[in-house]
C-alpha cells in the first residue's frame, strides 16, 4: 500500500531502528513514488496508522527518464539479438553437407544433388516456356492456386507451357516438412529441391538451381520464367507477347530497375553491408517478382555462378552476372506489363498485364477463374 500525502519539497530519510520503511520529509513534483514491498508486518490497524500520522511510505522514488532509457536499451538489444539470429541461423545454407555462412557460399555447379527431381522428358516434348516458382514448405495453399489457375500445364497458341516449384530444406519440422514435401511431389511431379536451409536470403541459391535444372534437365525450352508464389502471370498474355518478339537468344525482360543503390539502414530487409558490396550503385537488373529470359541465358548464368561471388539479393545477382556478360535488359512490350506492386483486380486490367505482385491463394483462383469465364467480353 502507498500513504498519500501532499509533496512539497520533500525528501525521504530512513526511519530509524525497529520499524520499516522510510520518513517522508522532502520529495520532488517530477518524480513518481514506486512501492517496493518490505519484510515485516505492516498489515494491522496499528500498522496502517502509525503510517499514517508518521507519513511512513514503503517506496522510492525513480526517475522517469531512468525507465525510459532502461526500457529503450531492452529493446535495442531485443532488436540486435533479432539480428544477430537472422543472420548467424536462418541465413546460412548447406551446399553439399557442409553447413556454411552465405558469405563464403560457392555456387559451383553439382548436377547430381537435386534431392527432388520431376519425371519429365523435355526432348520428347519440348516447352516453349517454363516457369519457376520460387516456394517454401508452409506455401502449400499458394502452389495448390498456382496449379489450378496460371501454372497448370496447358497449350497456348500451339506452344507447351509448364510449372515447377523451386524449394529448400526445412529449418523448423524438418522431417515432417520433408515427408509431407515428397508426398506432394509424388502426387504433382512439379517439385525441384536441393539441400540449402530454405531462407529468404538463399533465394539466390534457389535461383541458381532453378537454372542448372534447366541447364541439364530441360534445355529444349525456348524461354525460361523466374517468379515467385505470391504472383500472378498472365501466362496466356506471356506467350503472346514472347511470339510477337520474335527473340530467342541474348533475350532478358521483367520490370526494369536501371538506377538502384545498396542500402546501408541495418534494420532493412534489404540491408547490404560494404563488406557485401561497396560500390556505389547496382548494375541494371530486373524485379525477382517475375523476369522472362530465352534458355541460351540461362547456361550463361550458370557459367558466371564460378566468376561472380555469391550474392544474397537474388534479383541483383542476375543483374551482376548480365552485367559480366553484357546482355542488355529490355522491354517487352511498349506499355508496362510486369508490376512488381498488386495490380487492381478487373478483367480488362489484368488481360493486359503479365504479372501482379502480393497475391493470395483465393483471390489468384478467382481472378484466374474470372478471366476464364469473360474471355469473350470486350474491353
Amino acid at each position: 500500500m502507498q500513504a498519500r500525502s501532499k509533496c512539497e519539497n520533500e525528501s525521504l530519510v530512513p526511519n530509524g531502528f525497529g520499524q520499516q520503511g522510510f520518513k517522508l520529509e522532502r520529495c520532488s513534483e517530477d518524480n513518481h513514488l514506486l512501492l517496493i514491498t518490505h519484510a515485516g508486518t505492516l498489515g494491522s490497524d496499528a500498522g496502517i496508522n502509525t503510517i499514517s500520522n508518521n507519513r511512513f511510505i514503503t517506496g522510492y522514488k525513480v526517475p522517469r527518464r531512468k525507465v525510459i532509457v532502461v526500457i529503450a536499451l531492452m529493446c535495442t538489444c531485443l532488436v540486435f539479438l533479432g539480428i544477430f539470429v537472422e543472420i548467424h541461423f536462418l541465413n546460412v545454407c548447406t551446399i553439399c553437407h557442409q553447413r556454411v555462412s552465405y558469405y563464403n557460399i560457392s555456387l559451383e555447379r553439382n548436377e547430381t544433388f537435386f534431392t527432388l527431381l520431376p519425371n519429365i522428358n523435355c526432348k520428347k516434348n519440348p516447352p516453349f516456356l517454363v516457369l519457376l516458382i520460387t516456394s517454401t514448405h508452409g506455401q502449400q495453399a499458394a502452389r495448390m492456386a498456382i496449379r489450378q489457375s496460371w501454372g497448370k500445364p496447358r497449350t497456348i497458341q500451339k506452344q507447351n507451357v509448364v510449372a515447377f516449384f523451386l524449394l529448400g530444406s526445412s529449418v523448423i519440422r524438418q522431417h515432417e516438412d520433408q515427408a509431407n514435401l515428397v508426398d506432394e511431389h509424388n502426387k504433382y511431379n512439379d517439385i525441384i529441391q536441393r539441400d540449402f536451409i530454405d531462407a529468404y536470403y538463399n533465394l539466390t541459391l534457389k535461383t541458381v538451381m532453378g537454372l542448372d535444372w534447366i541447364h541439364h534437365f530441360c534445355p529444349e525450352t525456348t524461354f525460361v520464367m523466374k517468379t515467385d508464389t505470391d504472383m500472378f502471370v498472365n501466362t496466356i498474355y506471356l506467350v503472346d507477347l514472347l511470339l510477337r518478339k520474335k527473340l530467342t537468344a541474348n533475350f532478358f525482360t521483367g520490370f526494369l530497375k536501371p538506377d538502384e543503390y545498396p542500402i546501408r539502414n541495418i534494420f532493412s530487409k534489404w540491408y547490404v553491408s560494404r563488406l557485401e558490396y561497396p560500390y556505389y550503385k547496382y548494375p541494371p537488373f530486373c524485379s525477382g517478382t517475375g523476369y522472362v529470359f530465352s534458355v541460351d541465358v540461362a547456361l550463361k548464368i550458370i557459367n558466371m555462378t564460378s566468376i561472380v561471388p555469391f550474392f544474397k539479393l537474388e534479383d541483383v545477382y542476375v543483374g551482376l552476372c548480365l552485367d559480366k556478360l553484357k546482355i542488355p535488359l529490355q522491354e517487352l512490350h511498349n506499355k508496362q506489363t510486369f508490376f512488381p506492386e498488386r495490380v487492381s483486380f478487373s478483367v480488362c486490367n489484368y488481360r493486359n498485364i503479365v504479372t501482379s505482385h502480393g497475391v493470395q491463394p483465393k483471390d489468384i483462383l478467382f481472378y484466374w477463374e474470372a478471366m476464364e469465364w469473360s474471355e469473350t467480353e470486350k474491353c
